[in-house]
């Protein structure tokens, strides 16, 4: 069995004190966590990760070899504060992640000055911190490194380790989609050849679906001089590093034994007195409050089918589950605003309040009950992404019991695998994700069930241990 290292930004758990001592908590909902979390504990090994708060960081502290969970031991790493706002606020958050979905609004931002310099070195010592951890760690076969906040792992490695250290393969992942070189040029030149050269320190650099690793090829192409490419291997510098491509999915067995808790059965029960169910259909929408989730075009979308057939206004709802995230970023507390104006809108417009907007109380609460519990319920489920590196919602949906109809973004990675069997969309268009919704509602039962058995069929045939062992292949 492989003994792993994972290295992360975020934990799938949250020291807290209890009467024994520092205990963990499961970290609320996110893609990257429910992804790797699942195939990570079959393998066991010590996952690192950085502080939630100020608080976790002084538990920490107090178990400087961390807290052993199953097979797993988690530690949280002592990180400088300042830089460690740097490298997740300014650059990893505000900088790379609307990079890589396309989401920063060019016509005055960003613009590049001292202030970036400055951070940008801050999000190096983090990186180098995590890679001295790593190097001073005695256990693990294989590294896998995780997102847009380690990309400089490998490269601060390479030049840290020491001895046999040296040796151990790195994995980075790529949760989260890659844009064109066009897009990826907006960074300063040497931000960019940075972390073009640091991400081909890696022994496999892995992608959700081969859409994102062609880009991330073609950026390397336009702005590595001296790369080449043979099938899935890259040269760089006397270098090899591979192309990994293999989606993430999820634990099936995990989701059914959630699916039927007494929690989920709550939530069922909540949600259906709450909605109305049985009298309507539901559309379903469960994501962040995050632009890149798409949330408010999809409220336009279904105002826009209601002004056609207004009498679905007393017969369908339209549930978005929302989970309120980064409510510090002024961008994400007025995108959440914008789309309690926009159901606001539409409930005035039509009768019976046919948009039902529930928000997540702590953006670090544990709710996937109250997630399945609305997928659940629907007829219809819309993933409508502007973009995404993957999308577990879609896979939890076939999974939850209903088979419902999937309305899908055609930018997110499940697309590779799910497109055919789905009413496929382009985001951006509202009036054709509203004619998707129509057919999706009345679509016969038998295709229904039929898409929705393909779809759970992909699902099954790919596990969470197999997504890790393809990384570990790529090693290899």
């Amino acid at each position: 069995m492989t003994e792993l290292v994972v290295c992360s930004h975020r934990g799938p758990v949250i020291f807290s004190r209890g009467q024994a001592g520092v205990q963990l908590d499961l970290a609320g909902p996110g893609g990257l966590v429910a992804t790797v979390a699942p195939a990570v504990e079959q393998f066991g090994g010590t996952w690192f990760f950085a502080p939630a708060s100020d608080h976790e960081a002084g538990l920490a502290k107090l178990t400087p070899g961390g807290v052993r969970r199953g097979m797993v031991t988690y530690r949280v790493l002592d990180l400088p504060r300042a830089a460690h706002h740097d490298h997740y606020a300014t650059i990893s958050t505000e900088l790379l992640m609307p990079l890589f979905h396309y989401g920063l609004p060019l016509g005055d931002r960003p613009c590049f000055g001292e202030r970036t310099r400055s951070a940008w070195k801050h999000y190096r010592l983090i990186n180098s911190l995590y890679a001295e951890s790593v190097s001073r760690h005695c256990g693990g076969d294989a590294a896998l490194v995780e997102d847009v906040h380690l990309m400089l792992l490998a490269a601060a490695f390479r030049a840290t380790a020491t001895g046999r250290r040296r040796d151990l393969p790195l994995a980075y992942f790529h949760h989260v989609p890659w844009c064109e070189p066009d897009y990826f040029g907006v960074l300063p030149g040497p931000i960019r050849q940075e972390i073009l050269a640091a991400l081909l320190a890696y022994d496999s650099v892995g992608f959700h679906c081969r859409r994102w690793a062609e880009a991330f090829w073609a950026c390397c192409e336009r702005y590595l001089p001296g790369v080449s490419r043979a099938g899935d291997l890259i040269t760089c510098d006397d270098r090899q590093t591979r192309l990994v491509i293999s989606h993430a999915t999820v634990d099936v067995g995990l989701l059914t034994t959630t699916l039927n808790s007494p929690r989920t059965r709550e939530w069922q029960q909540k949600l259906t007195e709450l909605t109305g169910h049985g009298d309507r259909e539901l559309i379903v929408r469960v994501e962040r409050a995050d632009p890149a989730k798409n949330t408010v075009r999809g409220l336009q979308a279904y105002a826009a089918l209601l002004d056609r057939r207004p009498a679905l206004a007393e017969q369908t709802l339209l549930l978005a589950v929302l989970t309120p995230v980064r409510m510090w970023m002024p961008e994400y507390r007025r995108y959440l605003e914008d789309c309690q104006a926009h159901a606001a809108a539409i409930n005035e417009r039509f009768p019976g309040n046919p948009v039902c907007l529930h928000l997540g109380a702590d953006a670090h609460a544990h709710d996937q009950h109250r997630a399945l519990a609305a997928l659940s319920l629907a007829r219809a489920v819309m993933v409508t992404s502007t973009y995404d590196g993957c999308n577990l919602v879609a896979m939890e949906a076939v999974l939850a019991g209903a088979q419902p109809s999937l309305v899908l973004s055609e930018n997110t990675g499940v697309h590779a695998w799910f497109g055919q069997y789905a009413f496929s969309v382009n985001p951006f268009d509202a009036a054709e994700t509203s004619e998707a919704v129509e057919r999706a509602l009345g679509q016969a039962d038998g295709e229904r069930t039929s898409r929705a058995a393909e779809m759970r069929r992909i699902i099954e045939t790919h596990t969470p241990s197999d997504w890790i062992r393809d990384r570990l292949d790529g090693l290899r």
